[in-house]
């Protein structure tokens, strides 16, 4: 029984730290948490960057770059285990909106497609640090309404708007806009659907 506890007591007190720590690089409301795997990266240094309203709970990452980006999320927002939300550019979350796991919401390329750039961008993450100037990756806005769930292993492409009530399955590709109430299916047949 005493080590349930313990490892209880110290999920409990990583999870504190965690959002301790993070409270230092965002703007996060006294009643969202990070989970002990919940992780804010913000580049840029600028605190403003990152925001998250009341009722969260962060078990993913949040992450903005060193040139750039801006992420705000709404109310009663929950971000599952292993999913990451990475902005260049600028990403915008609703209330009540419910991310499963392993889910990737990016707002730019991440890297130039020019080969060369790639390159002097990779060198320079290695030696220096991030960029604090757009090295060529190209951005877009994401935008995501109230009331929003987007399911497991999904993956949201730059430049997209996802209406409010919106569902996104399972593994779904979201290259082109969402609308209101809309359904985006798995890509995956459902052997029980």
């Amino acid at each position: 029984m005493l080590p349930k506890y313990l490892l209880k007591f110290s999920e409990w007190l990583l999870a504190s730290l965690v959002t301790s720590a993070a409270r230092h690089d965002a703007l996060i409301a006294n009643s969202t948490k990070l989970s002990s795997e919940g992780r804010v990266f913000n580049i840029r240094n600028d605190r403003t960057a990152i925001r998250v309203g009341e009722n969260g709970m962060i078990r993913g990452e949040l992450l903005t770059f060193g040139f750039g980006g801006r992420i705000e999320v709404g109310s009663w927002f929950y971000l599952g285990p292993l999913s990451t939300i990475w902005s260049a550019s600028e990403i915008i979350i609703g209330d009540r909106v419910l991310i499963s796991h392993s889910v990737a919401i990016h707002d730019s390329d991440s890297h130039p497609t020019d080969p060369h750039l790639r390159f002097e961008q990779t060198k320079q993450i290695l030696t220096s640090g991030h960029p604090r100037e757009n090295p060529g990756v190209k951005t877009k806005s994401i935008r995501i309404g109230n009331d929003v769930w987007i399911g497991m292993g999904a993956i949201i492409m730059k430049g997209v708007t996802i209406g409010d009530r919106a569902i996104i399955g399972a593994r779904a590709v979201v290259k082109t806009d969402v609308p209101t109430d809309g359904f985006v299916p798995s890509p995956i047949s459902e052997p029980n659907g």
